[in-house]
C-alpha cells in the first residue's frame, strides 16, 4: 500500500478545508489512488489505509460538498462514495440540527443527483436532510432547484417525520430563515397534534400491573429457553461457567501500599435512538422501490 501517497493526500486535504477551488485535485487524485491500489489489493484493504482522508473530508463540509458531488455521481467512484458517506453519518448519528453545505461551485446537476442519491443510501438525515435544503440557498434562482427540494423534503417527510421536524425545529438550525423548510416544520408540527388528539382505545392500554405481569412472563420464557439450550449443549460440557450479577453500582479494587481497598462506582444508563425509514417498516417492497427510483435520480 502507498501509506507515504495516502498521507500526502491527508495533509493537502486539511491545508484545503476551506479552500473549494483548490481541494478538486486532490480530491480527484484520491479516487485515482485508491482505483489504483484497489486492483492491486482489494478495496477493503485500500479504504483501511484512506481513512485518515475519509475522515479529514468529514470534518470538513466544503470538502465533503466537492467530494461527494463528483465520488457519487460517477459509477466508478460508488464504493468511495458510500465508505465516505457512511463515515459522515456516523459522525452525524445524533446531529441536533441540518448541516448546511455551500453548493453554489459544484455542478447544478451533479449537485441534484447527489441529493437524491443520498436520500437512496438512507445517509443520516442531517446530512441528506441539510444537501435538500442548501439546494434552495445555493441556486436560489433555479426552479429546478427548488422543485428537487420539495420532492426530497417531502421524502424526508414521510421517511422520518420525527426526525425532519426535530432537525427543523432546532434553535441552531441554519435554514430557520428558508421558507421551505418553515413550511415544512409548520405541517410536520400540525400532523403530530392531529396524531394526539386522536382517540385511544383503552383496551389496548397496558395496566402497569400488567406491564409487570408481562415483563416477568417474558423473564420467565427467556430463562427457560436459556435452561434448555445450556442442557442441550455439547459445548458447555467440557467449558466452565462463570455466573454475573447485574446492579445499579459496580466494585473496584485498588492496591495501596500492601492493603487492597475497594470504591463503588455508580453505573449510569446511555443509549442512542434512531428512526427507521418508515416505508422499510410498512411496506419493504415500496420502500426499495423508491431507493432505485431515487438512485436513478428525479424525473426532470
Amino acid at each position: 500500500m502507498a501509506t507515504n501517497q495516502f498521507y500526502e493526500l491527508y495533509r493537502r486535504l486539511a491545508e484545503y478545508r476551506n479552500e473549494p477551488e483548490k481541494c478538486h485535485s486532490a480530491i480527484g487524485e484520491l479516487a485515482q489512488l485508491c482505483h489504483e491500489q484497489t486492483r492491486a489489493s482489494s478495496l477493503e484493504e485500500c479504504l483501511a489505509v484512506a481513512d485518515s482522508c475519509l475522515r479529514e473530508i468529514c470534518q470538513s463540509q466544503t470538502l465533503f460538498a466537492v467530494a461527494v458531488s463528483s465520488w457519487l455521481t460517477h459509477e466508478e467512484d460508488i464504493e468511495l462514495a458510500k465508505a465516505l458517506v457512511h463515515e459522515a453519518s456516523v459522525d452525524h448519528f445524533q446531529a441536533t440540527a441540518a448541516l448546511a453545505y455551500d453548493l453554489f461551485p459544484i455542478d447544478e446537476s451533479l449537485a441534484f443527483l447527489a441529493a437524491s442519491r443520498l436520500c437512496a443510501l438512507h445517509s443520516s438525515p442531517a446530512i441528506s436532510l441539510g444537501w435538500t435544503l442548501s439546494l434552495v440557498i445555493s441556486y436560489p434562482e433555479n426552479a429546478k432547484a427548488l422543485k428537487v427540494a420539495q420532492q426530497l423534503l417531502q421524502h424526508h417527510m414521510n421517511e422520518y417525520p420525527s426526525t425532519t421536524q426535530r432537525l427543523l425545529a432546532s434553535q441552531n438550525s441554519p435554514f430557520n430563515s428558508v421558507g421551505l423548510a418553515s413550511q415544512a416544520l409548520a405541517l410536520l408540527e400540525q400532523q403530530q397534534i392531529t396524531l394526539t388528539e386522536l382517540p385511544r382505545i383503552r383496551e389496548f392500554a397496558m395496566s402497569p400491573e400488567m406491564r409487570l405481569t408481562f415483563a416477568s412472563l417474558k423473564r420467565s420464557e427467556s430463562r427457560d429457553i436459556q435452561r434448555h439450550s445450556e442442557e442441550s449443549s455439547i459445548f458447555s460440557q467440557f467449558v466452565t461457567k462463570q455466573h454475573f450479577k447485574y446492579a445499579n453500582k459496580t466494585a473496584v479494587e485498588f492496591v495501596v501500599g500492601d492493603e487492597v481497598q475497594e470504591t463503588s462506582l455508580a453505573m449510569t444508563s446511555f443509549q442512542l435512538s434512531v428512526e427507521l425509514p418508515t416505508s422499510e417498516l410498512t411496506d419493504p417492497v415500496s420502500g426499495a422501490m423508491s431507493r432505485t427510483s431515487l438512485w436513478k435520480g428525479l424525473p426532470e
